[in-house]
């Protein structure tokens, strides 16, 4: 445990543990992105939300997520190649549609919208477990 955080790494549960996760990435430019087989799309600078699950193997599945050189295997994988990993947020022992029921409480935040359909959502009947969410400026007040 370092600053009040515990690392992943720390605790031997974890790394076998199942759970949901959304991991956090931000695209500093437009970009045209193939997403695998759903075709190419434009992403225009800002951040984006995916929402997943592993049912086993969690640490090993974020440490996958986080590489840039690897076999692109999920619609996630393709983003990532071109934009920046943030971090992750995760929530354990949680079942697999805890990743459907995330992506629907990211799109509640104002602005917020699907910009691929079905994008991480192959295997549900979600419009999509990928989330582009505004970004909020903080306006100082006036003294």
């Amino acid at each position: 445990m370092k600053d009040g955080f515990i690392s992943m790494t720390d605790n031997d549960r974890f790394s076998k543990a199942r759970g949901v996760y959304v991991l956090w990435f931000y695209l500093p430019e437009s970009k045209q992105i193939t997403i695998g087989k759903l075709g190419t799309f434009s992403f225009t600078p800002g951040i984006y939300a995916y929402c997943g699950s592993a049912q086993r193997n969690l640490y090993s599945r974020l440490e996958r997520h986080e590489r840039v050189k690897k076999n692109l295997h999920w619609h996630i994988d393709y983003f990532r190649a071109q934009a920046p990993f943030l971090g992750s947020v995760v929530s354990l022992n949680q079942p697999k549609d805890g990743e459907c029921r995330l992506a629907q409480e990211l799109l509640k935040i104002p602005g917020a919208f699907y910009p691929v359909p079905r994008f991480g959502a192959s295997d549900c009947r979600c419009p999509a477990h990928f989330i582009k969410v505004p970004i909020f400026q903080i306006k100082s007040g006036e003294g």
